[in-house]
């Protein structure tokens, strides 16, 4: 207004020196210009939103604004008006930096005022990575941190296995997003904004996944963000570290098993296994929800597109669209001899309350040397307390065959099953190793054998005295041709050859007391052979001498004594109220050194026992 009694004023003084001689048609029919505002001062919250101010004048205005700091966060509506008393409202957005003010000029053609837009600062975001958030490992986010990144999973294509799925990727890295409700429609590409604090990372089947994640609190910043693949080989898929990143992988078909199905179909999720020119395997997943449900795999060679993942173990790639397997049309290449792994064994006692020095043997076939590798073991199950997760075995092959040796340590603090998975370079399907950590306090022995000199069959336990049975004795099941026995006093060992295939060292017992049901049985010796001795073996039981189960997992000899025992146990799954059988038996014409079985390889047996719990 002060600038309205100025103008006044000095039109007083002008009429007075007769200056003034006549006025426009605008000023005869408005009278004299005047212009008023509601507010000099609007103060606006950080979060933005809302003010309003009032115009009065006789005269048409305009406004315009100037900014002490940044550009564009306010705007006017209406920004021009005519005479008379009009309501502007401001519009803020919000603010993530410091104090900011803004100034408005609302201008006739002979006068102006302004209104001055002060907004308080606002909270400074940190913004973490892909690869930031997932070196987080699972848990909460405590922070108050954010993330930026592109929509890399495709809603059209449609190949999830829930709407509640999205992955996402920065192009370092990515991440699977698991959301509390189905995702809003994103095009690939969409830049989307994740408020973390709070947020749980968790695996699901071994993906590292954002969990239950609020989706609230995931807004798309209205930028587009291509994510171009990774280009990589199969060895590098297989390494994990592309884990919900999109790639190409390079030199790859469908395996020949395969090449009649189709990539999807609508009653199932589909996996088809893949190979590469270089021997590694993987698979391609598809879920049933995909678009291209029906779609013949294709048949040739080339990259195949698409998101990395893991479940349970196994390495996959899943395509977002057709277009990411429509590069698989060139020639097809001969299958190359692939790693190949042997049946793991364990070795050693897995005892209660007692420190254990077990291992785990994995022979391996077709490597190459001076390739890497990286296998590692996760211990669960009712009698892992106590026992230390194994270090990961790496390193290079310097060999095309060989074994991978895991050295188990820990004490045990509890009895039970005990299950260890392997996963690493090479394996498509975890390999799974069972064993029972066995109470020793409430183990009977049903029978022992040690050996001081050629044996003469059936031969009685060693321990008959303190035997939980009675009758128990060793003798051979199977042979066409009997064995010759021998002795060797520096291994205080038995042999016997003439082995093929369902041969066997057979221990037969009667319990003083019937097992029940759920008890576990055991068997533990030491065995080695000659190199044309027999190598493959399983230990199994049987309440009949007819109906026989397997106990844990096959055993693989070497041409020299272990230095630990082989020990397989037995759950009963029904009570053995009568004569028990325990058995050692051949399983093929394998020899220790490769070849086939001889007649004259020598297969050697120690220290038998056999205990109920």
């Amino acid at each position: 207004m002060e600038k309205l009694i100025k103008l006044l004023g000095f039109t007083v003084i002008l009429s007075t020196l007769g200056i003034i001689s006549s006025c426009s048609k605008e000023d005869v029919d408005d009278g004299t210009p005047s212009l008023e505002i509601s507010t000099e001062t609007l103060n606006v919250a950080k979060e933005g939103g809302n003010s309003t101010f009032v115009v009065n004048t006789n005269r048409d205005w305009t406004t315009t604004v100037t900014y002490s700091t940044g550009a564009d966060w306010v705007a006017l509506s209406p920004s021009t008006g005519k005479k008379g008393e009009t309501t502007v409202t401001v519009t803020c957005l919000p603010n993530t930096g410091n104090d900011r003010t803004a100034t408005i000029k609302v201008a006739t053609s002979t006068i102006y005022e302004y209104v001055q837009v002060i907004q308080a600062a606002g909270i400074t975001k940190t913004y973490v990575t892909c690869a930031q958030l997932r070196s987080m490992g699972e848990g909460t986010v405590a922070s108050e941190v954010y993330m930026k990144a592109s929509m890399i999973s495709d809603q059209v294509g449609g190949n999830s296995t829930s709407l509640k799925n999205i992955v996402v990727s920065d192009g370092g890295a990515g991440i699977a997003v698991r959301l509390v409700d189905n995702a809003s429609t994103y095009a690939v590409g969409a830049e989307l904004e994740f408020n973390l604090k709070g947020a749980t990372l968790a695996k699901y089947n071994g993906l590292l996944q954002l969990n239950n994640f609020d989706n609230t609190k995931m807004t798309a910043t209205g930028q587009t963000v291509a994510i171009n693949p990774s280009v990589i080989t199969a060895a590098q898929l297989l390494s994990g570290n592309y884990e919900s990143m999109y790639v190409s992988v390079t030199n790859v078909q469908v395996v020949e098993a395969d090449l009649a199905k189709n990539i999807a179909a609508s009653d199932a999720h589909t996996t088809i296994n893949m190979e590469s020119s270089t021997g590694e395997n993987f698979s391609m997943f598809s879920a049933k929800y995909s678009e291209f449900v029906g779609v013949a795999v294709p048949q040739g060679s080339g990259s195949l597109k698409g998101i990395a993942s893991v479940n349970n173990g196994a390495i996959q790639v899943t395509p977002r669209n057709r277009t990411d397997f429509a590069g698989l049309t060139g020639t097809r290449f001969a299958s190359a001899a692939k790693l190949t792994y042997g049946t793991a064994s364990l070795a050693g006692a897995l005892t209660k309350d007692a420190a254990t020095t077990a291992t785990i043997t994995i022979p391996y076939t077709n490597a190459k040397v001076n390739d890497p590798y990286s296998l590692s073991v996760a211990v669960s199950g009712a009698g892992a307390a106590g026992l230390t997760t194994p270090v990961a075995a790496t390193g290079t092959f310097t060999a095309a065959a060989g074994n991978i040796v895991f050295n188990l340590s820990g004490t045990p603090t509890t009895a039970g099953a005990v299950v260890f998975t392997i996963t690493g370079t090479g394996i498509t399907t975890p390999i799974v190793v069972n064993g029972t950590v066995v109470d020793a306090a409430n183990a009977l022995t049903l029978g022992s054998w040690t050996f001081s000199a050629v044996p003469t069959m059936p031969m009685a336990s060693t321990s008959a005295s303190t035997d939980a049975s009675t009758g128990a004795a060793l003798d051979m099941d199977g042979f066409t041709t009997a064995p010759t026995f021998g002795f060797t006093s520096a291994t205080a060992t038995i042999w016997g050859n003439n082995w093929g295939p369902n041969q066997s060292w057979l221990f037969s017992m009667t319990p003083k007391a019937a097992i029940a049901s759920g008890k576990v049985v055991s068997i533990s010796f030491y065995a080695y052979g000659s190199s044309t001795s027999p190598r493959d073996f399983v230990a199994e039981f049987s309440s009949d001498n007819s109906t026989w189960h397997q106990m844990g997992d096959a055993i693989v000899y070497a041409a020299a004594m272990p230095t630990s025992p082989f020990i397989r146990t037995y759950t009963l799954t029904a009570a053995a109220s009568g004569k028990v059988y325990f058995r050692i038996k051949c399983t093929s014409t394998t020899s220790i050194g490769g070849g086939t079985v001889g007649s004259g390889g020598n297969s050697r047996l120690a220290n038998v026992i056999i205990t109920v719990q």
